[in-house]
Formats: C-alpha cells, structure tokens, sequence
C-alpha cells in the first residue's frame, strides 16, 4: 500500500512532534508500505526532516515556505493555503496511491479534494481544532464571517475524511458536537519516547549542566511554544505571588508569538523568580523536564476542547510532579482521576497555583511512576496509528 503522508506546517528541527512522525513513518514502512511525503520546510537543504529514512520505499516532495512561528494569522493562513494547494497538485501526480495521511492544518481541503478526487482514503489526523482555537487564542470572533468561512471549509475536511484521528477524549467530544460522526473518530494520545519512565539522575542531566541548576532550588518549568493558546502569563502571575519565596524559581523556556509580551511582564513586575531560557534542542526535552521540581502544562480556558500539548506525553513519562492548568470538569480529568494517577489538574485560579506549587516544594522530592503508561505508551498507539491507515 501506497501512503502519501502530507505535513504542511513548516518542518521545525525543536518541535516536540517530530518523534511522533519519526515513529509513524517507521511504522508504517515496518508494515511493508511505501511512503510518499509531502514536507513544508525553510531550508530544502536541511535534511533533518527525513529522520533518517532514506531508500526505495520513500520519497520525498518538498515544498519551501517560511515559517509562521511569528507571523499574524492572515500570513499564516495564506502561507498555509499556498502550501496546501502545492500539495493538493503534487497528490493529483502520484501514481497508485492508496491512502493520505493528512496532518490537519488551516487549509487541508485542498489536498483532501485532490485525494477523494483520486479515490484516496483519507485519514486526518487533528492536533488541534481550526478555527475554534483561534477563536479562544482572541484572534477572530466565533459569529464573525471569518470564523464561519473558515468553519465551513473544516466541516468539509471532517465531512470527507474516512477516519479521524484526535489527541483527547475533549477534542472527540468538541467536533461530534459539530455534527461529525463519532463512528469515525478515534482517540489517541500522543505518546513519549519509550514505554517506560525516563530516569535521569541530576548529575547525568545535561541540562542542568547547561545552565547550572542547583539541586537545592524547587524549579517550576514550563518549556514549549509561548504562543496565545499556552496562557504562559497564568505561570508569570503565579511567580508575582511567590516573588518573595527563595526556594521556588521558575524556569520559561522556549519561544512563539508570545514570547516578548511575556519578557516584558517579567521586567515590569520585576520578577528576579523568573528565568527565560530560549528554545532548547529536542534531545534535551526529557532533561528539562526531569530537572523540573513540578512541571507546568497551561492552556487557556477552553483549550483543551480543541488542543493538546504534543509534549504532554514526554513531560508524564520524565516521573516527576505535573500540573495541568486545563479547568475543572474535563474529560481529561476524570479519565486521570478515576485512575489515581498522581497528577494534579486545576482551573484557572492563580492563588490555588501558587498554593499547590508552594505544597509540592515542601514534600520530600522523589521521581515516581505516574501511571502515564496506559494512553501515552509508544508501543500501543502506534499500533493504533497502523491500524487506522489499513483499509
């Protein structure tokens, strides 16, 4: 079986997705299928986006764009549809496909109509819900015009997709609400790097090399994109309210949209709690968050209707503290509460975080097995993600 894999978000050598593709790719060459990928990238000369894979059975499309990381949503939008309909031309040329795996972005139905003109299954995988998380991130308004051309054209994508794949049981449950038929839909988290709890002691962890942490210290670290669905501010008004504790220190890591607007809340609360790093290699990723006292996963309210951290997954496997800044009465929440997994979730209130984060650093510190295993575990979802493309 043929399958054409179409990534058109910008290839980013730091982002937290790239083992996912890693392993999917791998996987499904494992199950004696051909690849055809369809890659959005700077720099055509960068070939880190092929994780390794070369030979007969994969090939390679590429198609150069700039990155959005910094731009407002009409450049990311147009940047997004120039690279979809480039993709879109490049399906209707490949001879004997079978399958597209489409990675969903803002404008993926002109790849899907390409596809299902074809005779193509279609299998979309969401990371996020278009527009509705532009919708929350305060960029354009639900009952706009915008918001409902934008709408109708991801309805189109959910309408012809033959599965879907989502990344929570919210996200399931946001677009059924949308008319989507659930049948279709199947939920899998994204996974971590192994099947087992991460262990790095703190004199192996590079990254406290890096910076020269102090074992002494309470860490609190949030380390990812610093975009408008993250809600990093929550973590900058929780570290106002322990200004005065020098046992905690929080460490921001990373960079996005966001990232100067938070820099100067930093100076103008004259937060010396806060340390901003920049973004950090991925092969760092379960350093950061071993060194971590308790890691932070913010989204804004109503976020985790329509996004979930793709680090989520590699943070739970690193077997320390983690506080999901998600709101109550989730269904997020009670697939971890009913299980006794100790993991903390809270709404949006930064007394009770600053209060929490104050109770975790006073407890004795130890790694401990937080029972991520049973949805995040690489060796079941994968195996989900093979199933899904065989038809």
């Amino acid at each position: 079986m043929k399958i054409v894999m179409a990534t058109p978000v910008v290839y980013d050598r730091t982002s937290p997705f790239n083992h996912l593709l890693q392993d999917l790719i791998g996987a499904f060459l494992e199950d004696g299928n051909s690849i055809v990928r369809l890659v959005a990238c700077e720099d055509k000369e960068d070939t880190a986006f092929k994780y390794g894979y070369i030979g007969n059975d994969i090939e390679y499309h590429l198609y150069k764009r700039k990155s959005s990381r910094h731009a407002n949503i009409f450049s990311r939008y147009l940047r997004d549809t120039l690279t979809n309909i480039r993709e879109a031309i490049g399906i209707l040329r490949i001879k004997g496909g079978n399958v597209l795996f489409e990675d969903v972005s803002y404008s993926s139905f002109w790849p899907i109509l390409a596809a299902k003109s074809k005779g193509l299954h279609v299998v979309a995988m969401l990371q996020d819900v278009w527009p509705d998380n532009a919708v929350q991130s305060g960029l354009i308004k639900e009952k706009s015009i915008l918001y409902k051309y934008f709408e109708a054209w991801q309805l189109y994508v959910y309408r012809k997709s033959d599965r879907i794949i989502c990344i929570s049981d919210d996200m399931k449950s946001f677009i059924v609400d949308k008319g989507v038929d659930e049948k279709k839909i199947e939920v899998i988290y994204n996974w971590g790097y192994s099947d087992s709890t991460v262990n790095i002691s703190w004199d192996k962890n590079e990254f406290v090399k890096k910076y020269g942490l102090v074992p002494d210290v309470f860490y609190v670290v949030y380390a990812g994109n610093i975009g408008k669905m993250q809600n990093v501010e929550m973590i900058v008004e929780t570290a106002r309210k322990l200004k005065d504790n020098k046992k905690i220190h929080f460490l921001i890591i990373g960079d996005g949209v966001n990232r100067e607007a938070i820099e100067q809340r930093i100076r103008t609360y004259q937060l010396m709690n806060v340390t901003m790093l920049p973004m950090q290699p991925s092969e760092l990723a379960t350093h950061i968050y071993s060194a971590a006292g308790v890691n932070i996963i913010p989204l804004v309210p109503g976020g985790i209707k329509t996004a979930m951290p793709s680090k989520t997954g590699i943070v739970l496997s690193c077997g320390r503290p983690v506080i999901f800044c998600f709101g109550k009465n989730t269904s997020f929440e009670h697939k971890f509460r009913h299980r006794n997994i100790p993991i903390r979730i809270t709404g949006y209130d930064v007394n009770k975080l600053a209060n929490l984060i104050c109770e975790l650093s006073m407890q004795p510190s130890s790694d401990y097995n937080n029972g991520f295993m049973e949805f995040f575990r690489p060796s079941v979802n994968i195996r989900k993600y093979k199933e899904m493309v065989r038809f």
